[in-house]
This record gives structure tokens, C-alpha cells and sequence, in this order.
């Protein structure tokens, strides 16, 4: 092949990673301003006489998103296994679009009662829906047109897309809150970040318009039955093992990155500690994760389940030390080095995590497959970190409560990890027995 159509190649793949992880870079975009100003939004549109109770309903209201995940998952996922991965993922920023306009334009509880909290639920399940069937389309869009021994590679492209919507977040909260008054920044000043998000949803939708469908689907398409896969596609029943496994594996994801965008509320609400002082670690660990395709890289040279390995145990064993020298040091620099350290682990996990969930699936269910799992973890684990977090410690008043979930999440996700492993090295053990028997 000659230079010119190298380079050629290289610019197409270099267009088609920007415009599928543009809707993982909105969706997490979306999800991190809603943690970061849940306060402010709680005034807004769930006020209460108490203030806890009133954050209370802003992280329900985020639940509510979560919760309907895998509604989307099942509608898109089988949408995009059956019609194409590119109009599934131009459907997808169109719902997520008209649920960040909604945010960044409706009225107040104070202005039109409680059309306001029910406006802003409206919003949460059109991102979920949309959200829900995103990751699906997107994974197995990028696996399928990776180069064959770069698959983790290109699919780390959605945790930088993730690290790329921390940043901004983290920038954006942080100037906001450095150049507003507090109380600019609560009645009007959350909703700029929403409108800048709008700016990407026109930029992603023209890109992703002139997205060329997978040549593993097209090929698959091809040879089906349109009026048959129209009525009744694959089914996942035969993979329904992966299916847990998927489940598992996102766990930890999930709930890391959760907590993640709940330090700054940790950090107030816990350590007593200005909110605005701990956006700066948002920002930092917005620039660690861009470390995750290195990781990636490494794991499509020596396994995906290997390195994530590492990463999960490593979270476990750090669980409860970190949060202990965390409230016994409530510190700003301490904050901020319990957040770097567990986003270094995050990045061994999760560089790898997007590829081995796109190849737990064949092609021909892959994108339902890799959506329901993300969704059903995300909404039964990821949702109620925040709410679980707040209320535990509102009724018993233990600091550690964090900790008590990070830790399951991680002995949850490893688990099946460590059982792969196993299960791998138990075949190489008996394929070299044979090979030597052959030969002996």
C-alpha cells in the first residue's frame, strides 16, 4: 500500500473514532455536570426545607436516568444490531440533544411548580434512553473497523471521550465557580456548560451523518432475510452467560466513575471542604484517563483480562486505607491525591474494559449484548452510588460508606476476571502437555 493511501486510511479511522466518541464524550459530559452542580439543581427544581433532602431528589432524578438505560438498550441495541450501528448512533445524539436543551432552558420550580422537577425527569430518560443504546452501537462500531490487532486500542477512544468530558466539566465548574458569585452560579450560572453541550450535538450529528456501515454487519446483513431479521432479529438467549459476565464487568466500572463525580458533594457534605476547591481533581482526573489507551494497547499485547485484573485488586486493597487517611487528613491536597490514585487504577481497568465487553458478543447481537450489560450494571450499581453514599451516611453517619461500596465493586468485578485468567492459563497449561505428549 502506497503512502498516500496509508495516510488516507489513517485520516478515515482518525474521522470515525472522533464522530462515534462524541456521544460518549456528550452522554458523560451530561452525567458529570448533573453530580458536579446536583446542588444547584436540587434548589432549582427540588426544593425542600431540608437541604439534604432536597439532594436527595436531585440524585433520584439522576437515577431516573440510569433507570431507563436499559430501556434504550433493548430498543437501540436491537435497532442498531438489525438496521446499522451509524443510524442507531444518529438517533442516539439526537435524543441526547434534546435532553441537554432541556436542561439548559426550562423554567425553575419557583417559576412553573412542579412542571419544573417534571421537566427535568423528562429530560434524565430521553439522555438514558439515549445513553442506554449509544455504547452498544459504538463499541461494536469501533471493534468492527479496528485494525485486527488493535481493537482495545480503538475502543479506548470512549474512555477518552469520558477523560474529555471530565476535563471540561472539571474546567467549566471550576472557572464558572471562580468568576460568578455563588449566588449567579446557582440561579443561572450551571446551565452554561449545558449550552456549550448543545454546540456539540450539532457538531456530532453532521459528523456522524457521513459515518460507512461495519463491514462484519454489512456482511451479516447481506445474507439475511430482511423481512425476517425486520420481524425477529438474533437472539441473545444463547449468550446470556456473557451477558453476566458483561454485567460484572462493568461494575466496577460504573461505580469508580461515580464516585468519582461525587467528591466535590463528598468533599462538602463529608470533609466539610469548599465545593468549589475540589473541582480542580475533576480536572486531573480528566488527564490521567487519557492515559487509558496506553493500557489498551498493552492488553492487545497480553490480554484484557490481565491488566484489568490488576487494576480491580489494586482498587480493593486501596478501598479502605484511602478513604480512613482521607477523613483523617480532610485536606484539600488529600482530596485531590485520593482522587489521582484511584483514577491511575481506573485507567488499568477501564482502558482494556471497553474492547473485552464488545468481544464478549458475536457481531450479530453484539451491540443489544454489549447494551444491556452496560445499562442493567449501570442502572442497579452506577445509579445508586450517589443516593446509596448520601443516605447511608445521613442515617448512621459513617464516613466510610464510599468505601463499603467501592470495595464490592471491585471483589464483584474481579471475580469473573480472575476466573478467566484461570481459565486461560489452564489451556495454555494443557496445550503445551499436549504439544510435549505429541512430540515425546
Amino acid at each position: 500500500m502506497s503512502a498516500t493511501a496509508l495516510d488516507s486510511q489513517g485520516r478515515e479511522r482518525r474521522k470515525l473514532v472522533l464522530a462515534v466518541s462524541v456521544g460518549a464524550a456528550l452522554e458523560w459530559f451530561d452525567f458529570t455536570l448533573f453530580a458536579i452542580f446536583a446542588l444547584q439543581i436540587a434548589v432549582a427544581f427540588f426544593p425542600a426545607s431540608d437541604p439534604l433532602m432536597s439532594l436527595l431528589a436531585s440524585y433520584l432524578a439522576l437515577a431516573v436516568g440510569f433507570v431507563a438505560r436499559p430501556l434504550g438498550a433493548l430498543l437501540m441495541g436491537r435497532y442498531a444490531d438489525r438496521r446499522g450501528r451509524t443510524t442507531a448512533l444518529t438517533l442516539s445524539i439526537m435524543l441526547m440533544g434534546a435532553g441537554t436543551l432541556i436542561m439548559a432552558v426550562c423554567p425553575t420550580y419557583e417559576a412553573i411548580g412542579w412542571w419544573a422537577p417534571l421537566s427535568i425527569v423528562v429530560a434524565r430518560i430521553l439522555q438514558g434512553v439515549a445513553a442506554g443504546g449509544e455504547i452498544g452501537g459504538a463499541l461494536a462500531y469501533l471493534v468492527e473497523t479496528a485494525p485486527a490487532n488493535r481493537p482495545g486500542l480503538f475502543a479506548s477512544s470512549q474512555q477518552v471521550a469520558q477523560a474529555v468530558s471530565f476535563l471540561l466539566c472539571g474546567v467549566s465548574a471550576s472557572l464558572l465557580s471562580g468568576v460568578l458569585t455563588p449566588a449567579q452560579l446557582d440561579e443561572w450560572g450551571w446551565r452554561v456548560p449545558y449550552v456549550f453541550g448543545l454546540l456539540v450535538v450539532v457538531a456530532g450529528l453532521k459528523i456522524r451523518r457521513s459515518l460507512e456501515e461495519s463491514e462484519p454487519l454489512r456482511r451479516f446483513l447481506d445474507n439475511q432475510d430482511k423481512h425476517a431479521m425486520a420481524r425477529k432479529g438474533p437472539s441473545l438467549r444463547p449468550y446470556l452467560p456473557n451477558l453476566v459476565m458483561g454485567v460484572l464487568i462493568v461494575v466496577l466500572w460504573t461505580v469508580a466513575t461515580q464516585l468519582i463525580n461525587f467528591m466535590p458533594t463528598y468533599a462538602s457534605m463529608v470533609l466539610e471542604l469548599p465545593r468549589n476547591k475540589a473541582y480542580l481533581g475533576l480536572v486531573l482526573v480528566g488527564l490521567i484517563t487519557l492515559l487509558c489507551p496506553l493500557t489498551a494497547l498493552l492488553s492487545d499485547r497480553i490480554g484484557r483480562y490481565t491488566v484489568m485484573l490488576i487494576g480491580a485488586v489494586g482498587i480493593a486493597l486501596c478501598a479502605y486505607p484511602g478513604f480512613v487517611w482521607l477523613n483523617n487528613n480532610p485536606s484539600l491536597q488529600a482530596l485531590i491525591s485520593f482522587q489521582c490514585g484511584l483514577a491511575v487504577l481506573m485507567v488499568l481497568y477501564t482502558g482494556p474494559a471497553s474492547a473485552a465487553l464488545a468481544e464478549l458478543f458475536p457481531v450479530q447481537v453484539r451491540a443489544l449484548g454489549v447494551s444491556l450489560a452496560y445499562a442493567l450494571s449501570v442502572t442497579i450499581f452506577g445509579s445508586s452510588t450517589p443516593t446509596l453514599t448520601t443516605l447511608i451516611y445521613r442515617q448512621s453517619g459513617d464516613p466510610l460508606a464510599a468505601a463499603h461500596w467501592l470495595f464490592t465493586a471491585a471483589c464483584l468485578s474481579a471475580t469473573p476476571l480472575a476466573w478467566m485468567c484461570l481459565s486461560k492459563s489452564r489451556a495454555s497449561s494443557s496445550m503445551r502437555i499436549a504439544i510435549q505428549r505429541k512430540y515425546e
